[in-house]
């Protein structure tokens, strides 16, 4: 084994951790942080529309959703589409073990995914996460999920931002779900394999709602009067 790393080279290579749920400038902010790197060619090379037809092989804006979250070894000579496409490649060896959903395509269950991801303190409660967000489209429900209005206040803005205003949920925006309905248009996050078995393979529930423990585990609810005692319990009362 000892022997076969060094014949790979990984040896000599850069150890970077990418977090589950980090998004593309999450990530490049890493990799620049690593000094690997800049931040700002990282994200022209995942926002180049030749090179991610060449890795991907689909027409996509950007590879938000499938720069798969692991520990990779790079070393400081590796170009920005090595390392983007090194993550590219893991993406779909790790893709290839996610049951299939019949009837959706493997953009919109990574975009699930990645709502889950963000969604989810507790990996146990991927799979219920998942069954609110089915429930919701099967009864043609917006999802109306935070974490999609801030990715798209990113995309708009190209500055991070965890903090979302009233008037961020009334602008419309493709990514805004509490103006639209379905799934936005793409992932807003890379999820791991977890978030994306859990996007396939929900448990079958009735939940309709969640709300924050403010632990990293949820109060689900079947009906909104449910959902807002949740709130008054957990997060009006804290």
């Amino acid at each position: 084994k000892l022997f076969n790393i060094l014949l790979s080279g990984k040896s000599l290579g850069h150890r970077v951790s990418i977090p589950e749920g980090y998004n593309m400038y999450e990530v490049a902010d890493l990799l620049e942080k690593e000094k690997l790197c800049k931040a700002s060619d990282f994200l022209k090379q995942v926002t180049n529309k030749k090179f991610i037809k060449s890795v991907l092989g689909e027409d996509r804006t950007s590879l938000e959703g499938y720069l798969f979250p692991d520990t990779y070894f790079f070393t400081k000579t590796d170009s920005v589409a090595v390392i983007a496409k090194r993550m590219v490649d893991h993406f779909l060896g790790k893709f290839q073990t996610v049951p299939e959903l019949q009837g959706w395509t493997r953009n919109e269950i990574v975009t699930l995914a990645s709502i889950i991801e963000k969604e989810t303190g507790a990996s146990s409660e991927r799979p219920s996460i998942s069954s609110v967000f089915h429930n919701r489209l099967n009864k043609k429900m917006r999802l109306q999920t935070d974490p999609t209005v801030m990715y798209g206040k990113i995309l708009r803005t190209g500055k991070p931002d965890i903090n979302i205003s009233k008037l961020d949920l009334q602008t419309d925006y493709p990514y805004n779900t509490y103006t639209r309905y379905g799934l936005p248009p793409g992932p807003i996050a890379n999820p791991g394999v977890e978030a994306m078995t859990a996007a396939v393979r929900p448990i079958s529930s009735e939940y309709l709602y969640f709300v924050s423990r403010n632990d990293g585990t949820h109060q689900f609810s079947k009906d909104y009067s449910a959902h807002l005692k949740a709130i008054s319990d957990f997060q009006l009362n804290n």
